[in-house]
């Protein structure tokens, strides 16, 4: 099972980008890839704003940290589901890279990084369009944060089990949803969603999640009022390699 889940944010100076996406998806992915112990790799470019994004009327604001020490890049995203955690601490994984590879890493900006592991799962109507073994899914969103204190985490996980989770086994193109918590990183919480397409904007997966909210009602705070979120998130973007 991909049960430990390696998340990398970051950006790429324009003068940098086509150079470093060719030399990522036809050198260093590949040979990452077959690392034993990763089971799939996914990289994603941030979905574009549209003039459709907008959040409903009474929408509570979304908190991003102001840490300033907390890097900030949000272009692309780099996902690695491995079988354990134990895979992303082994000592011989950061030496296999040599000089050139550590070179062209270095051209990343705002590079961030979490490990987590999953706390819990749910599948969407469209799990059998991408079943388990078939690599990394076509379209995700990324959400990562912290609660404001320690006595938030259990309304969190309630809000998850009673009103979030349940609109993800109904959500249009969705395949699932997992629930992660971080051992390694600036988040304590992170949640991924799995789709099988996504349509113009980041904030689509939002907009299927609302269409989907039939019967649940959440008695108490709006989870947007306990969190703060890592800089611009969360990402919601499609997959660039593999290549769809």
């Amino acid at each position: 099972m991909d049960t430990a889940i390696k998340a990398e944010w970051y950006d790429l100076d324009d003068a940098d980008r086509e150079g470093f996406i060719s030399w990522l998806h036809t050198h260093h992915l590949p040979k990452l890839q077959a690392w034993p112990g990763h089971i799939w790799i996914g990289h994603y470019a941030r979905a574009p704003k549209t003039g459709t994004d907008a959040d409903p009327p009474g929408h509570p604001v979304r908190i991003e940290t102001d840490d300033m020490t907390v890097p900030r890049g949000s272009q692309y995203l780099l996902v690695t589901a491995a079988a354990t955690p134990d895979v992303f601490f082994d000592p011989n994984h950061a030496a296999q890279f040599d000089t050139e590879s550590a070179a062209m890493l270095a051209k990343r900006k705002g590079y961030r990084f979490c490990i987590f592991i999953e706390e819990t799962r749910v599948s969407g109507p469209d799990w059998y369009r991408h079943l388990p073994g078939t690599g990394a899914p076509p379209a995700i969103q990324l959400g990562n944060y912290q609660t404001h204190n320690q006595n938030d985490d259990m309304e969190l996980g309630l809000w998850y089990r009673q009103m979030k989770l349940p609109q993800v086994t109904r959500a249009r193109g969705c395949i699932g949803a997992r629930k992660l918590v971080s051992i390694v990183g600036w988040a304590k919480h992170g949640v991924l969603y799995e789709f099988t397409d996504m349509d113009p904007g980041e904030k689509d997966f939002e907009r299927r999640f609302r269409e989907a909210g039939m019967s649940e009602r959440w008695p108490g705070r709006h989870v947007l009022k306990i969190v703060t979120h890592a800089p611009h998130g969360p990402l919601a973007g499609r997959r660039i390699w593999p290549p769809l």
